[in-house]
């Protein structure tokens, strides 16, 4: 049994077309189009936010603007193809199951509760730093007890690996979030999922 922390926004949700979109009105653009949004493919959130121009110096207040708006358009976000029944195949396996997230906990919760999918987690972290996770990784090893070997986390961003690396914490890279494959797996992660179907064997391996 391991204990398996999932980040959220391009992991378990699909959240990818509400950020352009927060970020082209904060950057007083037009709403992108769908040839505009395929341009982004592969970028972090902090790449897109350089991309459409928006100062550096706005990132922390934006963030938490970012996070307030969000709330209502959770009705919307739906989660990636297959990974519902990922979480479920992995609580039944009897691990047990967590999110460690920049966004907020009243935005995820109002997610996985739409979505039936609350009763999986046993615990549910927002509000990790956006530029690094890894204090908010170790409070969560800290609060729930459970040992560096025993843990994964599983992300769709370079710092989600990295926070990962920097407390020995085992990581596993998705490929269908925010950033690009080879950036991934030049971190040498646990292993790269294509499809959520593959944590499942990933996870089986650990």
């Amino acid at each position: 049994m391991a204990a398996i922390i999932f980040d959220f926004d391009g992991t378990i949700a699909d959240s990818r077309d509400y950020f352009l979109n927060f970020l082209a009105r904060e950057a007083n653009r037009p709403p992108l189009t769908a040839a505009q949004k395929a341009e982004f493919h592969g970028m972090s959130l902090v790449r897109m936010t350089r991309a459409m121009d928006v100062s550096w110096l706005r990132l922390p207040l934006l963030l938490n603007k970012c996070r307030r708006e969000m709330n209502p358009a959770m009705s919307h976000v739906e989660p990636f193809p297959g990974m519902i029944e990922v979480i479920k195949q992995l609580h039944r396996r009897r691990h047990k199951l967590y999110i460690l997230s920049t966004n907020s906990v009243n935005n995820m919760d109002k997610f996985l509760k739409r979505h039936d999918l609350d009763k999986y987690f046993t615990a549910v972290y927002g509000g990790a730093g956006l530029l690094g996770k890894s204090p908010a990784l170790k409070r969560l090893l800290l609060e729930q007890h459970i040992q560096t070997r025993e843990a994964v986390y599983i992300g769709d961003e370079v710092r989600d690996l990295e926070a990962a690396q920097w407390i020995s914490v085992a990581g596993i890279a998705v490929t269908w979030g925010f950033a690009r494959a080879d950036e991934l797996k030049a971190l040498e992660p646990l292993g790269v999922a294509h499809s959520p179907e593959d944590i499942v064997d990933i996870v089986g391996g650990f």
